[in-house]
């Protein structure tokens, strides 16, 4: 069974058993499918998010991640969530950056921006990227459209391997 016949139907008969499920919270930022180490969430827009039941080993990286709180566990309670502040962000390598903007249409935070290129290495590039590091999220969109690697996040957080598996945190998963 894949994602793409696992029906709405289904998942709602499962809700009781899974291990997480997505709340009328959710935003449709995309963040916990990005992140789910075996592609166990899809979806396409707000509120349209959904589980495999199958596939979920319960390692909650897509409660940590989850910027607005929209996953619980089965029990109604929150994912715990790592500190803001202790969330790896967004970086830019302002020499391979060529100011394609892609990270920029693609970010769902509007985090990243384009500012003038000052270092005069640079000279080529009338813009580059920047990231305000108090919206990133780390979802890594940003780094999955750049070909030239000029975006980059950082791996997970210490914090995080309290709550997740050594191969989610080494970012095999990703």
């Amino acid at each position: 069974m894949t994602a793409a016949n696992f029906t709405l139907d289904r998942y709602v008969t499962l809700t009781d058993q899974m291990p997480h499920f997505i709340t009328d919270a959710c935003i449709g930022c995309s963040v916990c499918e990005i992140k789910c180490p075996t592609n166990t969430i899809w979806g396409e827009s707000k509120g349209q998010y959904y589980i495999h039941p199958e596939r979920c080993i319960d390692c909650s990286v897509c409660g940590i991640y989850c910027p607005v709180d929209a996953i619980q566990n089965q029990h109604g309670e929150l994912i715990p969530r790592i500190k803001p502040k202790d969330i790896p962000k967004a970086e830019v390598i302002k020499d391979l950056c060529t100011g394609c903007e892609f990270c920029v249409d693609i970010c769902p935070f509007e985090c990243i921006k384009m500012i003038d290129a000052e270092d005069e290495t640079l000279a080529n590039h009338y813009k580059i990227a920047f990231v305000e590091k108090n919206k990133c999220v780390a979802c890594r969109l940003c780094e999955s459209v750049c070909d030239k690697d000029a975006i980059v996040v950082p791996d997970a957080p210490t914090q995080l391997k309290t709550y997740l598996p050594d191969f989610v945190v080494a970012g095999t998963g990703r």
